[in-house]
């Protein structure tokens, strides 16, 4: 999703956490964050503000949550996460 104001683009919406097992698309609003790429290519995450943003965002962007831990090979530290694509939640988000 292009914002014209100030040449950035939304390039993933990343859900936030639900601790329930049985979740709905509206469990992941709070939490949630944008993807976004400036025009000179850095890439920065900010917080959805809104369940209108979310929605939006939802719409036209790729939604992703937290997957699997990558861990360091030599100390098994968590490194960081995978990112699992939730590639119905725009369509359950707006219907």
């Amino acid at each position: 999703m292009k914002d014209d104001k100030n040449d950035s683009e939304t390039i993933a919406l990343l859900l936030g956490e639900s601790a329930d097992v049985r979740w709905r698309p509206r469990d992941f609003i709070t939490g949630a964050q944008r993807l976004v790429r400036d025009a000179d290519g850095h890439v920065t995450l900010e917080a959805i503000q809104s369940e209108e943003e979310f929605d939006q965002t939802a719409r036209t962007t790729g939604c992703f949550r937290r997957g699997k831990p990558i861990r360091d090979p030599a100390t098994g530290d968590v490194i960081g996460y995978e990112m699992e694509e939730v590639p119905f939640l725009g369509k359950v988000a707006t219907g």
